[in-house]
Protein backbone atom coordinates (compact mmCIF):
# COMPACT_ATOMS: atom_id res chain seq x y z
CA UNK A 1 0.00 0.00 0.00
CA UNK A 2 1.36 3.47 -1.18
CA UNK A 3 2.00 5.88 1.92
CA UNK A 4 0.25 8.60 -0.31
CA UNK A 5 -2.95 6.41 -0.06
CA UNK A 6 -3.60 6.57 3.21
CA UNK A 7 -3.00 10.14 3.23
CA UNK A 8 -5.75 10.92 0.43
CA UNK A 9 -8.17 9.04 2.50
CA UNK A 10 -8.10 11.87 4.90
CA UNK A 11 -9.85 13.80 1.91
CA UNK A 12 -10.64 11.39 -0.32
CA UNK A 13 -11.48 13.35 -4.02
CA UNK A 14 -12.70 10.34 -6.32
CA UNK A 15 -16.92 9.70 -7.32
CA UNK A 16 -18.59 7.12 -8.79
CA UNK A 17 -22.19 5.71 -7.97
CA UNK A 18 -23.13 2.31 -8.67
CA UNK A 19 -26.45 3.02 -10.23
CA UNK A 20 -26.64 6.25 -11.78
CA UNK A 21 -30.08 6.24 -11.60
CA UNK A 22 -30.40 5.84 -7.88
CA UNK A 23 -28.22 8.67 -7.62
CA UNK A 24 -30.43 11.00 -9.89
CA UNK A 25 -33.23 9.98 -7.81
CA UNK A 26 -31.31 10.83 -4.59
CA UNK A 27 -31.25 7.33 -3.22
CA UNK A 28 -28.40 6.07 -1.10
CA UNK A 29 -28.07 2.23 -1.19
CA UNK A 30 -27.62 0.88 2.29
CA UNK A 31 -26.41 -3.02 1.85
CA UNK A 32 -22.63 -5.09 2.62
CA UNK A 33 -20.72 -4.75 -0.57
CA UNK A 34 -17.32 -6.06 0.75
CA UNK A 35 -16.64 -8.47 3.66
CA UNK A 36 -13.11 -8.10 4.94
CA UNK A 37 -12.82 -10.64 8.32
CA UNK A 38 -14.90 -8.99 10.82
CA UNK A 39 -15.37 -5.76 8.74
CA UNK A 40 -17.92 -4.71 6.15
CA UNK A 41 -17.97 -2.06 3.59
CA UNK A 42 -21.25 -0.69 2.66
CA UNK A 43 -22.25 0.16 -0.71
CA UNK A 44 -23.08 3.70 0.62
CA UNK A 45 -19.67 4.51 2.19
CA UNK A 46 -17.93 3.27 -1.39
CA UNK A 47 -20.40 6.33 -2.58
CA UNK A 48 -19.85 8.52 -0.13
CA UNK A 49 -16.09 8.34 -0.78
CA UNK A 50 -16.49 9.17 -4.44
CA UNK A 51 -19.27 11.86 -4.05
CA UNK A 52 -17.19 15.06 -3.95
CA UNK A 53 -15.97 14.57 -7.42
CA UNK A 54 -18.90 13.50 -9.38
CA UNK A 55 -19.87 16.56 -11.26
CA UNK A 56 -16.19 16.97 -12.17
CA UNK A 57 -16.67 13.66 -14.03
CA UNK A 58 -19.25 14.89 -15.57
CA UNK A 59 -17.58 18.04 -17.06
CA UNK A 60 -14.63 15.95 -18.10
CA UNK A 61 -16.10 12.59 -19.89
CA UNK A 62 -19.44 11.57 -21.70
CA UNK A 63 -20.94 8.74 -22.81
CA UNK A 64 -19.38 5.37 -22.85
CA UNK A 65 -16.10 7.40 -21.64
CA UNK A 66 -17.68 8.10 -18.26
CA UNK A 67 -18.86 5.07 -17.50
CA UNK A 68 -15.84 3.42 -17.81
CA UNK A 69 -13.89 6.10 -15.56
CA UNK A 70 -16.68 6.25 -13.15
CA UNK A 71 -16.16 2.05 -13.36
CA UNK A 72 -12.42 2.22 -12.80
CA UNK A 73 -12.98 4.75 -9.41
CA UNK A 74 -15.36 2.69 -8.02
CA UNK A 75 -12.57 -0.51 -8.51
CA UNK A 76 -9.84 1.54 -7.17
CA UNK A 77 -11.33 2.96 -4.16
CA UNK A 78 -12.95 -0.49 -3.94
CA UNK A 79 -9.47 -2.20 -3.55
CA UNK A 80 -8.39 0.82 -1.15
CA UNK A 81 -11.19 0.39 1.47
CA UNK A 82 -10.16 -3.42 1.61
CA UNK A 83 -6.97 -2.49 2.30
CA UNK A 84 -7.43 0.12 4.72
CA UNK A 85 -9.82 -2.42 6.28
CA UNK A 86 -7.34 -4.85 6.46
CA UNK A 87 -4.77 -2.62 8.35
CA UNK A 88 -7.49 -1.02 10.58
CA UNK A 89 -8.08 -4.53 11.87
CA UNK A 90 -4.17 -4.82 12.43
CA UNK A 91 -4.01 -1.56 14.60
CA UNK A 92 -6.66 -2.94 16.47
CA UNK A 93 -4.93 -5.79 17.15
CA UNK A 94 -1.82 -3.83 17.89
CA UNK A 95 -4.10 -1.67 20.52
CA UNK A 96 -3.36 1.75 18.75
CA UNK A 97 -5.45 4.43 19.70
CA UNK A 98 -6.13 7.61 18.55
CA UNK A 99 -6.95 10.99 21.14
CA UNK A 100 -9.84 12.79 20.73
CA UNK A 101 -8.36 15.96 20.80
CA UNK A 102 -6.59 14.97 17.71
CA UNK A 103 -9.49 13.94 15.73
CA UNK A 104 -10.70 17.37 16.64
CA UNK A 105 -7.58 19.08 15.81
CA UNK A 106 -8.39 17.48 12.44
CA UNK A 107 -11.49 18.44 11.80
CA UNK A 108 -10.50 22.01 12.86
CA UNK A 109 -8.00 21.66 10.01
CA UNK A 110 -10.39 20.97 7.43
CA UNK A 111 -12.68 23.70 8.71
CA UNK A 112 -9.70 26.58 8.33
CA UNK A 113 -8.97 25.17 5.48
CA UNK A 114 -12.30 25.11 3.68
CA UNK A 115 -12.55 28.86 4.72
CA UNK A 116 -15.69 28.54 7.51
CA UNK A 117 -17.76 26.53 9.47
CA UNK A 118 -20.71 27.40 6.85
CA UNK A 119 -18.39 25.86 4.09
CA UNK A 120 -17.29 22.86 5.76
CA UNK A 121 -21.41 21.96 7.12
CA UNK A 122 -22.43 22.61 3.74
CA UNK A 123 -19.77 20.09 2.18
CA UNK A 124 -21.04 17.26 4.97
CA UNK A 125 -24.28 18.02 3.98
CA UNK A 126 -23.52 17.41 -0.06
CA UNK A 127 -21.66 14.13 1.35
CA UNK A 128 -24.75 12.94 3.65
CA UNK A 129 -21.96 12.92 6.31
CA UNK A 130 -22.64 13.38 10.15
CA UNK A 131 -20.04 15.16 11.78
CA UNK A 132 -19.80 11.31 14.05
CA UNK A 133 -19.34 10.18 11.08
CA UNK A 134 -16.69 12.04 10.00
CA UNK A 135 -14.54 12.08 12.78
CA UNK A 136 -15.11 7.97 13.26
CA UNK A 137 -13.35 7.86 9.55
CA UNK A 138 -10.76 10.15 10.39
CA UNK A 139 -9.99 7.93 13.57
CA UNK A 140 -9.63 5.05 11.79
CA UNK A 141 -6.99 7.02 9.17
CA UNK A 142 -5.16 7.84 11.82
CA UNK A 143 -5.04 5.05 13.44
CA UNK A 144 -3.87 3.45 10.01
CA UNK A 145 -1.47 6.23 9.32
CA UNK A 146 0.18 5.43 13.11
CA UNK A 147 0.34 1.83 12.26
CA UNK A 148 2.15 2.02 9.25
CA UNK A 149 4.91 4.43 10.94
CA UNK A 150 5.52 2.04 13.41
CA UNK A 151 6.10 -0.96 10.95
CA UNK A 152 7.98 1.19 8.39
CA UNK A 153 8.24 4.45 9.18
CA UNK A 154 11.11 5.00 11.12
CA UNK A 155 13.16 2.84 8.28
CA UNK A 156 12.91 4.93 5.84
CA UNK A 157 15.10 7.52 5.12
CA UNK A 158 15.15 9.91 1.98
CA UNK A 159 18.65 11.87 1.19
CA UNK A 160 18.90 15.13 -0.85
CA UNK A 161 20.77 12.97 -4.36
CA UNK A 162 17.68 10.72 -3.89
CA UNK A 163 15.06 13.92 -4.25
CA UNK A 164 17.67 15.00 -7.34
CA UNK A 165 17.88 11.80 -8.83
CA UNK A 166 14.16 11.43 -8.86
CA UNK A 167 13.37 14.79 -10.36
CA UNK A 168 16.06 14.85 -13.19
CA UNK A 169 14.40 11.26 -14.26
CA UNK A 170 10.77 12.33 -14.19
CA UNK A 171 10.68 16.08 -15.36
CA UNK A 172 7.49 15.09 -17.13
CA UNK A 173 5.60 15.01 -13.80
CA UNK A 174 6.96 18.26 -13.17
CA UNK A 175 5.35 19.53 -16.66
CA UNK A 176 2.30 22.41 -15.63
CA UNK A 177 0.23 22.78 -18.91
CA UNK A 178 -1.58 25.96 -19.40
CA UNK A 179 -4.75 26.04 -16.69
CA UNK A 180 -7.20 28.27 -15.91
CA UNK A 181 -9.55 29.47 -12.77
CA UNK A 182 -13.30 28.88 -13.78
CA UNK A 183 -16.66 29.85 -12.49
CA UNK A 184 -19.94 28.24 -13.74
CA UNK A 185 -23.31 28.78 -14.44
CA UNK A 186 -25.20 25.34 -14.80
CA UNK A 187 -28.88 25.30 -15.40
CA UNK A 188 -30.08 21.89 -15.09
CA UNK A 189 -32.40 20.78 -18.24
CA UNK A 190 -33.64 18.14 -15.90
CA UNK A 191 -35.53 20.79 -13.60
CA UNK A 192 -37.47 21.63 -16.57
CA UNK A 193 -40.26 19.67 -17.65
CA UNK A 194 -40.00 21.61 -20.85
CA UNK A 195 -36.23 22.20 -22.05
CA UNK A 196 -37.13 25.64 -23.94
CA UNK A 197 -37.59 26.67 -20.22
CA UNK A 198 -34.09 26.06 -19.32
CA UNK A 199 -32.47 27.71 -22.30
CA UNK A 200 -34.70 30.70 -21.95
CA UNK A 201 -33.45 31.28 -18.19
CA UNK A 202 -29.96 30.72 -19.46
CA UNK A 203 -30.70 33.28 -21.90
CA UNK A 204 -31.86 35.59 -19.51
CA UNK A 205 -28.58 35.22 -17.36
CA UNK A 206 -26.22 35.85 -20.02
CA UNK A 207 -28.34 38.64 -20.83
CA UNK A 208 -27.93 40.34 -17.31
CA UNK A 209 -24.19 39.02 -17.05
CA UNK A 210 -24.15 41.30 -20.26
CA UNK A 211 -25.50 43.96 -18.52
CA UNK A 212 -22.87 44.26 -15.87
CA UNK A 213 -25.16 41.96 -13.04
CA UNK A 214 -22.29 40.15 -10.44
CA UNK A 215 -22.11 36.57 -11.95
CA UNK A 216 -20.86 35.45 -8.57
CA UNK A 217 -24.35 36.57 -7.37
CA UNK A 218 -26.42 34.65 -10.17
CA UNK A 219 -24.77 31.84 -9.89
CA UNK A 220 -25.60 31.50 -6.25
CA UNK A 221 -29.66 31.61 -6.82
CA UNK A 222 -29.50 29.85 -10.50
CA UNK A 223 -27.12 27.99 -10.83
CA UNK A 224 -27.73 24.31 -10.40
CA UNK A 225 -24.08 23.41 -9.95
CA UNK A 226 -22.74 21.38 -7.43
CA UNK A 227 -20.44 24.87 -6.38
CA UNK A 228 -23.53 27.15 -6.75
CA UNK A 229 -23.15 28.46 -2.83
CA UNK A 230 -19.30 29.62 -3.65
CA UNK A 231 -20.73 31.66 -6.13
CA UNK A 232 -19.82 28.69 -9.06
CA UNK A 233 -16.46 28.39 -8.38
CA UNK A 234 -15.04 25.51 -9.81
CA UNK A 235 -10.94 26.36 -9.02
CA UNK A 236 -8.47 25.54 -11.82
CA UNK A 237 -8.92 23.33 -14.51
CA UNK A 238 -5.81 22.16 -17.65
CA UNK A 239 -6.66 21.47 -20.50
CA UNK A 240 -8.09 17.62 -20.70
CA UNK A 241 -9.81 18.03 -18.19
CA UNK A 242 -13.09 19.29 -19.64
CA UNK A 243 -15.58 17.92 -22.35
CA UNK A 244 -14.08 19.52 -25.76
CA UNK A 245 -17.33 21.80 -26.85
CA UNK A 246 -16.36 23.59 -22.74
CA UNK A 247 -12.67 23.81 -23.54
CA UNK A 248 -12.48 25.12 -26.90
CA UNK A 249 -15.19 28.02 -25.77
CA UNK A 250 -13.30 28.41 -22.43
CA UNK A 251 -9.48 28.46 -23.36
CA UNK A 252 -9.70 30.98 -25.77
CA UNK A 253 -11.01 33.59 -23.16
CA UNK A 254 -9.27 36.33 -21.18
CA UNK A 255 -9.41 36.88 -17.28
CA UNK A 256 -12.58 38.30 -16.65
CA UNK A 257 -14.31 37.27 -19.65
CA UNK A 258 -17.39 35.31 -19.84
CA UNK A 259 -18.27 32.62 -22.18
CA UNK A 260 -21.50 32.63 -24.33
CA UNK A 261 -24.35 30.13 -23.61
CA UNK A 262 -22.95 25.81 -23.82
CA UNK A 263 -24.98 23.44 -24.58
CA UNK A 264 -23.78 19.90 -22.25
CA UNK A 265 -25.71 16.45 -21.71
CA UNK A 266 -26.03 18.49 -18.09
CA UNK A 267 -28.04 21.07 -19.25
CA UNK A 268 -27.23 25.07 -20.42
CA UNK A 269 -23.39 26.33 -19.08
CA UNK A 270 -22.18 29.59 -18.59
CA UNK A 271 -18.20 30.02 -17.77
CA UNK A 272 -15.82 33.19 -16.38
CA UNK A 273 -12.46 33.04 -16.51
CA UNK A 274 -10.95 34.22 -13.36
CA UNK A 275 -7.27 33.51 -14.53
CA UNK A 276 -4.77 31.93 -16.53
CA UNK A 277 -1.75 30.06 -16.06
CA UNK A 278 0.59 28.79 -18.88
CA UNK A 279 2.46 26.19 -19.25
CA UNK A 280 5.32 25.96 -17.35
CA UNK A 281 7.89 23.43 -15.57
CA UNK A 282 8.03 23.46 -11.75
CA UNK A 283 11.71 23.74 -10.18
CA UNK A 284 13.30 21.50 -8.48
CA UNK A 285 12.77 24.28 -5.39
CA UNK A 286 8.93 24.95 -5.77
CA UNK A 287 8.50 20.57 -6.65
CA UNK A 288 11.10 19.35 -3.69
CA UNK A 289 8.12 18.83 -1.32
CA UNK A 290 6.43 16.47 -3.63
CA UNK A 291 9.49 14.92 -4.90
CA UNK A 292 10.52 14.05 -1.37
CA UNK A 293 7.03 12.64 -0.93
CA UNK A 294 7.16 10.53 -3.86
CA UNK A 295 10.62 8.67 -3.21
CA UNK A 296 9.44 8.36 0.85
CA UNK A 297 6.37 6.62 -1.31
CA UNK A 298 8.12 4.60 -3.44
CA UNK A 299 10.47 3.33 -0.54
CA UNK A 300 7.44 2.35 2.06
CA UNK A 301 5.43 0.89 -0.87
CA UNK A 302 8.44 -1.97 -1.22
CA UNK A 303 8.45 -2.00 2.25
CA UNK A 304 5.07 -3.15 3.78
CA UNK A 305 3.90 -3.99 0.09
CA UNK A 306 4.77 -7.80 0.89
CA UNK A 307 3.35 -7.21 4.60
CA UNK A 308 0.06 -6.13 3.22
CA UNK A 309 -0.20 -9.23 0.33
CA UNK A 310 0.44 -11.64 3.38
CA UNK A 311 -2.61 -10.00 5.03
CA UNK A 312 -4.64 -10.39 2.07
CA UNK A 313 -3.93 -14.14 1.87
CA UNK A 314 -4.81 -14.89 5.34
CA UNK A 315 -8.08 -12.90 5.41
CA UNK A 316 -11.14 -13.69 4.23
CA UNK A 317 -12.81 -11.14 1.79
CA UNK A 318 -15.97 -11.63 -0.05
CA UNK A 319 -17.59 -9.59 -2.73
CA UNK A 320 -21.53 -9.54 -1.97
Amino acid sequence: MKMNKVSVLLAMTFIFLTSLAGFAMGEVIDKVAIIVNDEIITDREIELQLMPIYERYRTMYSGPKLVEKLEEAKQKVAQQMIEDRLLYSEAKKQNITIDDKDIDAKVQDVVSNMGSKATFDRALLQQQLTIKDLKERYRQQLMIRRLIDRKVGGTVMVTPVEIEAYYNKNLSEFQQPEKIKLKNILISIKKFPDPAKALSLARDIARRLHEGCDFDGLAKVYSDGPAAAEGGLMGYVKKGDLLPEIENSVFKLKPGEVTGIIQSSLGYHIFKVEDKEPARTRSLTEARHDVEAAVYKSKVDSKIRGWLDSLKKSAYIAFK
